[in-house]
């Protein structure tokens, strides 16, 4: 998924390898990617979520929709979706798998992981379950020394005619070191003292009941987390930029819990097949945090409701199939957001496509960023939803048998974007002054002959600041790119056997020029060159049951920037074995 391994996803690294992690779609804000595992939205009270260290065990697939879904998934889903789907279980006799492995790198990066996992059942219960662990040294003098550990449940009934129950739990738990500062990796000290924790939990019991052209389906949700942060005093500092050092203790537990009734029927308007989906839905997030600093501490406690509605109809009228939909949700505090959102798509032959999709999302001000409670940042309780309109058209063919190509323009206008600016001397303050626009053009190819497979994407992505009110113009100059928004990323990947038991895969990825800022959050505005890597790995099927296999990256050991003062991974090797009964 990263460096555009799917169109239109970025994972943006640019504290380095092994730092924070988080992805965009279509050059957009980080907290416009909304994140769901089995449909539970998991972004931190609504907005960031860190993917460092995650290693998603049991995890059978990644979906992965871009631009507006708000009309769908109401806050947050301003630029896309990202979801993780648990491998369901299955008919038949218990279907056990384990998998070890371990590597190193050029530099420092030693690495281990293992899993094992079970799944089986009835007709009438089918079960999924596993736990993995993983460690990762990091590449830094300082290690980042990554712990995760994660569990997993699944369970699938069917208790009766047209009824289906699923219940679906996922604990995932992570330590680490952070060595980089916001000021790079070589112009100031690494930290010895930095560290992070961060335990989540995901809970889901959903039912739907089908009879006939009708569907019913309930579903009660909650997600939890703990974070806690650490750092001590050090004694660095540097005449040219601000290096925090001093004492800091930061605990934040976070809770949302949904409940949502959707609906559906199938039958026909005006003689042509269609499907309406209509529901409702109500959540509330909660927060709690604790902050201890050099000189005080203070605490902070929030909770806040949301309701909504939605409805959307699907028709097919001869060879279009054309969507309506819309949204409308109420968090409190701010005002109602309506949501609509249209496509269409026309099969103009058996072998070509073409649709075109119009969409408004809207993200919500973060709890912490609206009431925070610290004497660093001022609250500001007028804040408003971020908001966008998105246009896009595409097309899909069928070149030859067994290549297709896939083509999208896409154009996305932001308004009311929420900044971080100076309110005196010492204090900073949340306000909506940021309008933006983002437009590109993603291309993605999938070709097959034989026995072997391809798969390649490339993705050009320009942005542009609109407004820099109130903004620091050597950050946001007029017209120039957001920061942290490569304007090109591109991959392919060769799947091919080489014999009944070996294969090989091949990946190559391009990221290009982008913009990104000297101190991470702040600071110049600098140019990182553009960069390509290459990787493969090799699977060899020992016996009937146990496969090896050898995964090398960056196999060039190209040397290369993921952020300013940060580099990229070094070549890095891991051996490991799958078995599976």
């Amino acid at each position: 998924m990263g460096g555009g391994r799917v169109p239109g996803a970025y994972i943006d690294v640019s504290n380095g390898p092994g730092g924070p992690s988080i992805v965009r779609l279509r050059g957009g804000e980080e907290v416009f990617s909304l994140i769901l595992m089995d449909g539970v939205q998991v972004n931190q009270t609504g907005g960031f979520f860190d993917f460092q260290g995650l290693a998603l065990t049991n995890v059978e697939r990644i979906e992965v929709s871009r631009g507006p879904a708000s009309a769908l998934y109401g806050s947050s889903a301003v630029n896309g979706v990202v979801q993780f789907i648990t491998r369901p279980g299955h008919s038949g006799p218990a279907q056990l798998r384990a998998e070890l492995s371990g590597g190193g790198a050029t530099e420092n990066g030693g690495a281990a992981q293992g899993m094992v996992a079970a799944a089986g059942g009835g007709p009438r219960l089918r079960y999924s379950g596993a736990l993995g662990a993983s460690y990762e040294r990091g590449i830094f003098a300082v290690p980042h020394d990554i712990a995760e550990k994660e569990a997993s449940l699944r369970l699938d009934a069917a208790p009766g005619a047209g009824l289906a129950v699923e219940f679906i739990s996922r604990f995932m738990s992570l330590d680490a070191n952070l060595p980089v500062r916001d000021g790079g990796a070589t112009r100031v000290p690494l930290d010895p003292n930095a560290n992070n924790s961060r335990d989540r939990w995901v809970g889901l019991t959903r039912a739907t009941w089908r009879r006939g052209a009708w569907s019913h389906r309930v579903s009660a949700a909650q997600f939890r987390q703990e974070f806690v942060y650490r750092d001590s005093a050090d004694g660095v500092s540097h005449p040219d930029f601000f290096v925090f050092d001093g004492n800091l203790f930061f605990r934040e537990r976070g809770s949302r819990t949904t409940l949502e009734y959707q609906g559906g029927a199938d039958g026909t308007l005006g003689g042509a097949p269609a499907t309406l989906v209509f529901g409702a839905q109500w959540e509330r997030e909660k927060l709690i945090q604790h902050v201890t600093f050099d000189g005080g501490s203070s605490a902070l406690t929030l909770a806040r409701p949301a309701s909504a509605g939605f409805g959307e109809t699907r028709v097919t009228l001869g060879r279009v199939h054309a969507l309506l939909g819309a949204r409308v949700e109420q968090v409190r505090g701010l005002a109602a957001e309506f949501s609509p959102r249209a496509n269409a798509v026309v099969a103009v032959s058996a072998g070509l496509s073409l649709r075109v999709a119009l969409g408004r999302a809207y993200k919500a001000p973060n709890l912490q960023t609206q009431y925070p409670n610290n004497p660093f940042i001022v609250g500001n309780p007028d804040l408003r939803a971020e908001t966008s309109w998105s246009l896009e058209l595409g097309a899909r063919a069928r070149m030859l048998p067994g290549l297709f190509v896939e083509a999208s323009w896409f154009r996305q206008d932001y308004d009311d974007l929420i900044r971080t600016v100076q309110y005196d001397s010492a204090r900073q303050i949340n306000r909506n002054i940021g309008t933006a626009r983002a437009h590109g053009v993603e291309l993605d190819l999938t070709a097959s002959v034989g026995a072997a497979r391809l798969e390649a994407n490339a993705v050009y992505v320009r942005t542009a600041v609109l407004d820099t009110t109130g903004l620091n113009p050597n950050e946001y100059p007029l017209g120039k790119d957001l920061p942290f928004r490569p304007a090109v990323t591109a991959s392919a990947a060769l799947f091919t056997p080489l014999t009944a038991r070996l294969e090989l895969a091949v990946r190559g990825s391009l990221v290009g020029q982008q913009v990104v800022l000297s101190e991470r959050f702040s600071g110049r505005r600098v140019l990182l060159d553009p960069y390509a890597l290459l990787g493969a790995t090799v699977n060899y099927q020992a016996t009937r049951g146990i496969t090896t296999f050898l995964k090398v990256e960056n196999l060039l050991d190209h040397r290369y920037e993921s952020g300013f003062d940060r580099p990229g991974i070094p070549l890095t090797a891991t051996i490991g074995m799958r078995w599976a009964n």
